[in-house]
């Protein structure tokens, strides 16, 4: 086992009319396709500033594909298939899989702009002293997700995509009586109400938010 942090960065294979599917009829499928990658490549920036000597970033996708293989070049990441029936089951996996090789794990979508390296710093402080830490997401599930224990139950039979991912995943936590932190909520990316969090970092799609 290493000292490291494992990063990983979950992300789906970017293919027309299979991405970012909320965002219509806001986006056309070809402009959700844009965004889907613009927010992939905007969170591998944002992982580029940890040091290395510290964390391990990996990028975790669906599917091999030429566009993902060149990305994971371009930042010196490691690319690896995500394993399992469902998205509870493949996060499973990576922790489960993380945790043999590495002191902590943390999970990240691929689609909140502020996972940066200021936020991964501040996570790492906090598993010195917990077991579990947790970004919840504005709308009601997790950005980003330490850990340096591993239990299935953290990811077995929870209803993803639902407003009450993350407060089902603390729930279970207390149960366990592990030492954990709730940080901050940040946004992501899913609904074109959503866009206006990235003024600023993307402003070609912050702009388009009317509201």
């Amino acid at each position: 086992m290493t000292g490291k942090i494992a990063v990983y960065l979950f992300a789906k294979v970017p293919a027309l009319g299979r991405v970012k599917t909320r965002m219509q009829p806001t986006l056309s499928i070809a402009e959700s396709l844009d965004l889907h990658c613009d927010l992939l490549r905007l969170c591998c920036d944002n992982l580029a500033a940890l040091d290395s000597s510290r964390f391990q970033v990996e990028l975790c996708v669906t599917e091999h594909s030429d566009a993902l293989v060149k990305l994971a070049c371009d930042y010196g990441y490691a690319l690896q298939l995500q394993k399992g029936a469902n998205l509870g089951a493949r996060m499973s996996h990576a922790v489960r899989q993380g945790l043999r090789q590495h002191s902590a794990v943390v999970l990240v979508g691929a689609d909140c702009p502020s996972v940066n390296a200021a936020l991964l710093n501040e996570i790492s402080h906090s598993l010195a002293r917990n077991k579990v830490v947790m970004v919840p997401a504005l709308d009601g599930g997790y950005v980003a997700l330490g850990l340096t224990q591993y239990a299935p139950e953290l990811f077995c039979n929870i209803p993803w995509g639902e407003s009450t991912v993350a407060e089902e995943t603390l729930h279970r936590v207390k149960q366990l009586e592990w030492p954990f932190e709730c940080m901050p909520a940040e946004a992501d990316i899913d609904r074109p109400e959503d866009l206006k969090y990235l003024r600023g970092r993307l402003d070609r799609w912050g702009d388009r938010f009317k509201g």
